[in-house]
């Protein structure tokens, strides 16, 4: 797991404030992010969501999404406060983010290892919490550079999976 500074404070703050605070889930809110399921999709692995996205007969690369790689990261993003937000404060979704990533990395890996390899971000900025995740490919590049994670302005946690 790399996290750059930015986040590391957020973890920190984190701690005091889940000692605080009882958070009480409705799972049917979000129950595909909170037990995700994963299917494959033209050589793509793919978070089922509730969304009304229709997938083509292939995958077709196109100006903003030149690859595989690009798909699954703008595909598998969800905004976490999107399902949570209307019952509990930033802080609070963030302390779910970071229990959900480790579902999904379980699951990931349970699922695909070891025939594929995961990148797994949690990304929040002190008000919203988004993770994203895609396949690693050796043909393709990364969408994100996890050698210069300090540079972003978010706080950021990755996981390899």
């Amino acid at each position: 797991m790399k996290i750059n500074s930015k986040m590391q404070k957020f973890l920190d703050e984190m701690v005091d404030k889940e000692k605080q605070s009882e958070i009480k889930i409705d799972f049917n809110t979000a129950k595909n992010i909170i037990f995700p399921e994963f299917f494959e999709w033209e050589g793509c692995v793919l978070l089922r969501q509730d969304r009304n996205d229709i997938l083509l007969s292939q995958f077709l690369p196109n100006q903003f999404i030149p690859d595989r790689t690009a798909f699954e990261a703008d595909y598998n993003h969800v905004h976490l406060n999107d399902f949570f937000s209307e019952n509990f404060s930033p802080i609070q979704v963030f302390i779910l983010a970071t229990k959900i990533i480790k579902v999904w990395a379980a699951t990931l890996y349970k699922q695909f290892n070891p025939n594929k390899k995961f990148i797994l971000i949690l990304s929040f900025d002190d008000e919203e919490a988004v993770l994203r995740f895609y396949t690693v490919r050796e043909n393709e590049s990364p969408w994100l550079d996890t050698s210069s994670i300090e540079s972003y302005l978010d706080g950021l946690m990755v996981i390899e999976v």
